[in-house]
């Protein structure tokens, strides 16, 4: 039988922070190269070769730092923002006020319903402070979402949550989630329920899985994301996701990474300008080798309203 697929869109979701440092501490003092040089200057002009369409997904830190949001407010070209929430650093019980050099290990799902629904409020009202609009897209920190987080991201108006990343499952001091059973593709979840999808109901959002492939023999699936996946490695994780769900007539491939991915010494990750270039070129090549499989390009919002016509 034949694949039904008759559209792919490829969303690009890019957790948006401030600087770290090789051992994903926050930067000491405190520095947003990643946003004031990386999103205008290096990565947005590399989507835009491409026509890709990224998510920024902002943190608090951001958003509280002016001359994060004047770049942000200044960029050119087309993107989306979104919001993306380490819960110790919001009110309500806020654990850190300066946040150079320190970790954030919480999941907000850890905490009480209510206290985590006022601080994705103040996140979300932040937001607006910033840019005078309310965001629609959400991924939490270190994936650490469950179902009271996504009723409580549709309380606030957002279509569509990104936290969920398939057949792994995320242990934190205070926490849990665990979403080795989840869906690998864009799915409404089940009332009260994260990993188990359900039809359509009004209102309800969308969870938009990073997009991983399993892997046999070693434990780590394979991320969809430069410097985890190389090129070739990439269009392997794209054919998965085709040949593993050809009954469906919509598919996402969603690419996620970290803005400070491409600043030298500012994550675990590129070290060097040769390692940020080639970044940078295995980004643009893996996105460009879609485009030419006849992918689409979108921003993360989009796709609550392709797949509620495709249910």
């Amino acid at each position: 039988m034949g694949s039904k697929t008759q559209k792919i869109q490829v969303t690009v979701s890019i957790d948006t922070e401030c600087d770290h440092d090789p051992n994903w501490v926050r930067a000491n003092p405190l520095t947003f190269e990643s946003i004031t040089e990386g999103v205008p200057n290096r990565l947005q002009p590399a989507f835009d070769s491409v026509g890709a369409v990224p998510t920024y997904l902002l943190t608090v830190e951001v958003m509280e730092d002016k001359d994060s949001v004047d770049a942000l407010r200044d960029l050119k070209g087309n993107y989306e923002f979104g919001t993306h929430l380490h819960a110790a650093f919001i009110e309500p019980e806020k654990k850190f006020h300066d946040y150079a050099g320190v970790d954030s290990p919480d999941f907000q799902c850890s905490y009480a319903e209510d206290i985590e629904y006022q601080k994705l409020a103040n996140l979300s009202n932040l937001f607006e402070s910033c840019f005078a609009y309310r965001p629609t897209s959400f991924r939490a920190g270190r994936y650490g979402a469950n179902h009271a987080s996504l009723n409580n991201l549709e309380k606030l108006g957002y279509k569509v949550d990104t936290s969920v990343t398939p057949h792994i499952r995320w242990s934190e001091p205070n926490a849990t989630v665990d979403f080795r059973k989840a869906p690998e593709q864009p799915y409404f979840p089940a009332k009260n329920e994260i990993v188990i999808a359900a039809p359509y109901t009004h209102g309800r959002i969308l969870e938009a899985p990073v997009t991983v492939m399993p892997r046999l023999i070693r434990r780590t699936p394979l991320w969809f994301r430069p410097w985890f996946a190389s090129v070739d490695q990439m269009k392997k994780i794209f054919h998965y996701q085709l040949k593993k769900h050809p009954d469906r007539e919509v598919l996402n491939i969603n690419m996620m990474f970290h803005s400070m991915e491409v600043i030298e010494k500012a994550s675990p990750y590129p070290q060097n300008p040769a390692d940020v270039q080639r970044f940078l070129d295995d980004m643009v090549a893996g996105l460009d080798w879609c485009k030419q499989e006849g992918a689409e390009f979108c921003g993360l919002s989009d796709l609550h309203e392709t797949f509620q016509l495709s249910v």
